[in-house]
């Protein structure tokens, strides 16, 4: 009998036979490089009734839908663990879950075949890619996916982390004179530097896609509603800037998204707080200098910090 863990290693083997494969490279025929792993063909052909039955079973007890979630969430954690400047919305989650639930579909219908072909597989599968091919650019645009059209091995783009020191001396943060609360967008999945200035007794909160601390938001920061007059000091190394600039470069970047989002982070200070941040974002910043009396802009070497006056 097929069960729950089964699907799940299932789709584990799956995701890891094309590990290292580009999505959107293609060849001479029209089909991906990423292909269905061996062992998926012949459990296909040996074993789709049962696949096909175990679906329907979890359609009629309600459990497909967490099982829809969980690829889902699996498939966006590996595209951002291969580019971190991927960026995906609440709706971006629902359309990936809408595509499983179609592949799923699909799935019960040829388990019901009597004969599973080759091309039957085949065509599966491209489908399939052809749709989450669909989806990454729907969601984030052509330009992002330009270099992977060119290997069929992939390329990492990823986010480092670094240690609470180098942060705190980059940024120029002094714990004793930190004005609370602070909160750290893109904290990073430890949220070193948050736990570090717990630990000196500060009230400090962290945000991060990928978060899985306690009290840490697990959120996208381009969602999350910023409050007026809320923090002390809000931090960003190499994450809310950095992404803001690459947008700022791309010519079909959300740059202007960003800038919003950047105004509504100065304004969640408290009179007197200020938004650490590096890398600089030069543009904004002289736009600041010239037409807001709100702020003040401290430029150090790569960082910076902007103060509200009131």
């Amino acid at each position: 009998m097929f069960t729950l863990s089964d699907f799940q290693e299932l789709i584990e083997q799956q995701l890891h036979h094309n590990r290292n494969k580009s999505l959107f490279y293609e060849l001479s025929n029209g089909r991906f490089v990423l292909t269905p792993s061996r062992e998926m063909r012949q459990l296909f052909k040996q074993k789709a009734r049962e696949i096909s039955d175990f679906i329907h079973a979890a359609y009629r007890k309600n459990t497909l839908q967490p099982l829809i979630e969980y690829v889902a969430d699996k498939s966006i954690q590996l595209f951002m663990e291969v580019n971190q400047y991927l960026d995906f919305t609440r709706e971006d989650h629902h359309q990936l879950q809408r595509i499983y639930e179609d592949l799923f579909e699909r799935v019960y219908m040829i388990g019901k075949q009597e004969k599973i072909t080759d091309a039957d597989i085949d065509q599966l599968f491209n489908s399939h890619y052809k749709h989450l091919q669909t989806f990454l650019l729907d969601s984030n645009g052509n330009e992002i996916f330009k270099k992977y059209r060119e290997s069929p091995h992939l390329f990492k783009i990823e986010n480092a982390e670094y240690s609470p020191e180098f942060q705190m001396r980059l940024l120029n943060i002094d714990p004793a004179t930190i004005k609370q609360p602070v909160l750290d967008i893109g904290c990073g999945q430890q949220a070193s530097l948050v736990l570090f200035l717990r630990e000196q007794g500060i009230e400090a909160y962290g945000m991060d896609r990928h978060a899985n601390n306690i009290g840490i938001f697990k959120v996208n920061w381009l969602e999350y509603e910023f409050v007026p007059d809320t923090w002390g000091t809000i931090v960003s190394h190499m994450a809310f800037s950095n992404h803001f600039m690459h947008h700022h470069l791309r010519t079909d970047g959300d740059y202007e998204m960003y800038a919003k989002k950047y105004m509504e982070i100065l304004k969640a200070l408290k009179s007197g707080g200020r938004f650490l941040y590096a890398p600089a974002l030069p543009f904004m910043e002289d736009i600041l200098l010239r037409v807001s009396r709100h702020y003040v802009v401290d430029r150090m070497g790569h960082a910076t910090a902007v103060i509200k006056l009131k």
